[in-house]
């Protein structure tokens, strides 16, 4: 069972700008229709702040789980490796996300331009607060088995998280025994 988020809100539900971003009409109704002002002042969503995800029953799947992360797992990546994150069959590989581990911004994402110069961007309209017990600000979802990349590994064109991946499994499968059947003490 999980929840999305510890707190899905707003600052605004509209702006003076509001005219620069694209299908505005569609974002002032979803504003307007999914979330609720609250005693601080912001805009929830409160439907994902409460709900609680079960898994499937059909098609379920309760194996083993390995998620390869590292410093480009941003966003939706960071995301899912939090959700994710202490579940007793999943276990985490590699290095640290470089998204946070406490929340990002990357809810309902309009695009704006800009008048003058044509500029195009997203502009986040929501923050999301995956842990509130995370420090914010602070750090990415980390490993539950630290793998960085070595100078070794760049010059051999092996991928040491799939490496310590495999080690892993096969230490599962076949128990102590050679030496490349058991998990290098270096993936520990």
């Amino acid at each position: 069972d999980f929840k999305i988020a510890d707190s899905l809100y707003a600052v605004k539900r509209s702006s003076k700008y509001s005219k620069y971003i694209e299908m505005q009409s569609m974002y002032w109704f979803m504003m307007q229709f999914i979330t609720h002002k609250k005693r601080d002042g912001k805009y929830h969503f409160g439907y994902l702040e409460r709900h609680v995800f079960k898994p499937k029953k059909k098609h379920h799947f309760n194996g083993e789980i390995y998620l390869l992360t590292g410093g480009n797992s941003f966003s939706a990546t960071a995301l899912f490796a939090k959700k994710l994150q202490g579940q007793s069959n999943v276990t985490i590989v590699g290095e640290e996300t470089g998204g946070g581990a406490y929340g990002n911004s990357a809810w309902m994402l309009p695009d704006v331009t800009l008048p003058v110069t044509g500029v195009r961007f997203s502009l986040p309209k929501f923050r999301l607060v995956m842990d509130q017990e995370a420090v914010a600000g602070g750090r990415g979802v980390m490993p539950d088995v630290e793998v960085p990349p070595t100078v070794e590994s760049i010059r051999r064109g092996v991928d040491p998280k799939v490496e310590a991946i495999r080690d892993i499994i096969l230490g599962k499968m076949y128990g102590p025994g050679p030496a490349t059947h058991q998990a290098s003490s270096d993936h520990r």
